[in-house]
C-alpha cells in the first residue's frame, strides 16, 4: 500500500514533535546539550524542510512563546527543573519556535 503525499508529510510532521519531545524528556537536565540537539536540528530542517515562510512562524513562535514562559515562570504558574534564565531553559525558545512551525504546516497539511 503507497501512502499518499499528504500522509507522508503528515507522519513527518507528527514524527518530528514525538522526536522533539523526547529529546526534551531525555535531555533536559543538560540545557547546554539540549540546546545545541535543537541548533542542528534546526539547522538541518532550514536548510531541507523549510519554507521561505516557516521562518517567520519561528521567530514569532520563539519569541510568543518565550515571553509566555518567562512571564509564567516569574509569577510561580509553574519551574522549571533546570533553568538557565529568567526562570526558563535556554533551548525553549528553540523548542517553541520548531514546535509553532510544525502546528502550522500541521494544519496546512490537513487543510489540503
Amino acid at each position: 500500500m503507497r501512502l499518499t503525499r499528504k500522509t507522508r508529510e503528515l507522519v513527518l510532521e507528527i514524527a518530528s514533535i514525538i522526536i522533539g519531545s523526547i529529546l526534551i524528556l531525555s535531555f533536559y537536565t543538560d540545557n547546554l546539550l539540549l540546546f545545541s540537539l535543537f541548533l542542528i536540528i534546526l539547522m538541518i530542517v532550514m536548510k531541507f524542510w523549510f519554507k521561505k515562510r516557516d521562518i517567520h512562524f519561528f521567530f514569532i513562535g520563539a519569541i510568543i512563546g518565550t515571553i509566555g514562559e518567562i512571564i509564567c515562570t516569574n509569577f510561580g504558574v509553574w519551574k522549571y527543573a533546570n533553568p538557565t534564565f529568567l526562570g526558563i531553559p535556554i533551548w525553549l525558545p528553540l523548542a517553541w519556535g520548531l514546535a509553532s512551525v510544525l502546528i502550522k504546516r500541521i494544519v496546512e497539511t490537513l487543510s489540503r
